[in-house]
């Protein structure tokens, strides 16, 4: 992805609406195709009948997995499991799914052995990956970790929602008060302004001026606003969903972007023309008194 330098000539809040149109549609793409992975799986008939007595030290979920089918054997994709078995088809099923969604390669890039181990955990993977039978409580861990991979899913995506709405809600607020620092200075044109004799310009006066401070302090403050707001979706956000011990939703959507915080970015950019503004003003009143 480009990266967007956010100063005060761009528009990190519009670049950061690019960037959450492309991670909705990737979280959504993935939720599908976990939905169609559990569809393929429930399908697949575990070898329960097939396996033998069970041994009793993997009575306790995966702890006996090694042992359970008689070792381990390396390479990837589906290890020890025999072409047409039924491992097989359960790792064919997440490679026409969860792998082949557009974005993978370029996202992840993962073999289906680290693909699996990532989403499921290291236990499951091995089952999957390392053992020659597709036990019963194999295939229903294997449904429980997609669903609660859906469920993961649609969470995020809810998130990513929530922060469009806060992006383009600070846009749309954004939005006037440029437009009436725009106004203001229109209106005390070049007075105020360093190496520039206030008697060589139609300046206006004392009490225009003072009226037009006013209002940059309303603007200020409706920019305190905004970033108050802000903050409070970004604690929600936290308190709601948590991808990782150091990374947040703003962190881990706008890798692309050379802010990790582009609407509080933005605010401090109209914040900064705002002073500017302010401080022309009042040297233009100090010179008009």
């Amino acid at each position: 992805m480009t990266a967007t330098h956010a100063d005060g000539e761009s528009d990190p809040v519009r670049a950061a609406r690019a960037e959450l149109r492309v991670e909705r549609r990737r979280v959504v793409d993935e939720r599908e195709a976990f939905r169609a992975f559990r569809v393929r799986v429930s399908s697949i008939p575990d070898e329960s009948a097939n396996a033998g007595p069970p041994d009793p030290a993997a009575a306790d979920g995966f702890a006996g997995v090694s042992g359970a089918v008689g070792g381990a054997v390396g390479g990837s994709g589906g290890g020890a499991a025999s072409p047409g078995s039924r491992l097989v088809a359960v790792r064919d099923a997440y490679r026409a799914t969860v792998m082949s969604v557009p974005h993978y390669e370029t996202e992840y890039d993962d073999t289906y052995e680290r693909s699996v181990a990532e989403e499921f955990g290291p236990e499951l993977a091995y089952a999957l990956t390392r053992t020659n039978c597709f036990h019963e409580e194999y295939k229903q861990s294997l449904l429980s970790a997609v669903e609660t991979a859906v469920r993961d899913r649609e969470a995020f995506i809810d998130a990513v929602e929530s922060e469009i709405e806060s992006v383009e809600r600070a846009g749309s607020r954004l939005d006037p008060i440029r437009s009436e620092i725009d106004a203001i200075e229109d209106e005390i044109g070049v007075a105020g302004s360093e190496g520039v004799d206030d008697a060589d310009v139609d300046a206006p006066g004392f009490g225009a001026l003072d009226a037009c401070r006013t209002r940059t302090e309303a603007l200020r403050d409706d920019c305190d606003r905004i970033a108050g707001r802000r903050q409070r979706v970004l604690a929600d956000h936290r308190r709601r969903l948590a991808i990782g011990d150091d990374l947040d939703l703003p962190a881990y959507c706008y890798q692309g972007l050379d802010v990790t915080y582009p609407v509080l970015s933005a605010v401090g950019a109209v914040g900064d023309r705002l002073d500017s503004l302010r401080t022309r003003i009042e040297r233009a009143m100090a010179q008009s008194g």
